[in-house]
């Protein structure tokens, strides 16, 4: 349904998987005593990935922060019935890009062409990059016939390292972190007038479909206050797993002291 809500531009990272998230978690029971004690995460299981993807478009989000003003940037932009939505749209001297973002924590991924890899596993990054690169350049060339195509760009968070064998000829791979550095070095593409022409029609509300939602500041509220859960959980599981290291080394070593005495008793 259209919703009727302040200009696009002020929707925040991850708005869309957010509001999901938040409606998962209404269908989860309340941790008791006995499981907060023992740092059972507050996520139910359908809830891990939506977590994780909206942790990944936060970061970018940040990132995408420390652009200049010339660069304007709208954030979860909500297109069709699905629940699919656009990760992030940048307009820029350098033209118009979609940006998709993922966390990889701690995985080593290859680029090579149009395969992409993260440990063994083939993700179609490439693909659904070029999709909806196509599809927005589809969306804004039926409005704005002089409106620039679309570049598809995968953003990785949270990478153990990125080896690039060979740049796909479509899509940018990119890590969050060199983001910013990569869109302002590329050479202009885009006018002054023609990034104001795309950003008035990017604005406009009735061309996005979304949830009827909170505010922006109350989700990202929301969230950070799931994210604290999830941290102390985390942190009391850890504190617990040390524990038992510790009474287990105790434990062996108690036996080792008593080995001799067991010996001279035989």
């Amino acid at each position: 349904m259209t919703i009727d809500a302040p200009i696009m531009r002020l929707r925040c990272p991850a708005q869309s998987i957010i509001e999901v998230l938040l409606l998962e978690q209404r269908l989860i029971a309340p941790r008791g005593l006995l499981e907060r004690l023992f740092g059972r995460s507050p996520l139910g299981a359908d809830s891990v990935r939506c977590f994780d993807a909206a942790r990944a478009e936060i970061a970018v989000g940040l990132a995408l922060a420390e652009l200049p003003r010339e660069w304007i940037v709208f954030h979860s932009l909500p297109v069709g019935d699905s629940g699919a939505d656009v990760d992030h749209l940048v307009i820029g001297p350098g033209g118009v890009f979609a940006l998709h973002s993922d966390r990889q924590a701690r995985k080593s991924v290859l680029v090579a062409g149009r395969s992409v890899l993260v440990g063994a596993r083939k993700i179609p990054y490439i693909r659904e990059a070029e999709y909806e690169a196509v599809s927005l350049t589809t969306l804004l060339s039926e409005r704005m016939p002089r409106a620039a195509t679309v570049r598809g760009v995968v953003v990785l968070v949270d990478t153990k390292r990125v080896t690039v064998k060979t740049q796909p000829s479509r899509v940018k791979i990119v890590e969050a972190a060199d983001l910013c550095a990569w869109l302002q070095g590329l050479p202009p593409a885009l006018t002054a007038l023609d990034r104001l022409e795309i950003t008035r029609f990017v604005e406009n509300p009735a061309l996005w479909q979304a949830l009827a939602a909170l505010e922006p500041a109350k989700i990202l509220q929301r969230f950070d206050e799931l994210e604290s859960e999830v941290t102390r959980a985390r942190q009391t599981r850890f504190r617990w797993m040390m524990l038992g290291m510790v009474l287990s080394t105790l434990g062996a070593l108690h036996v080792l002291l008593l080995i001799p005495q067991i010996v001279s008793g035989l």
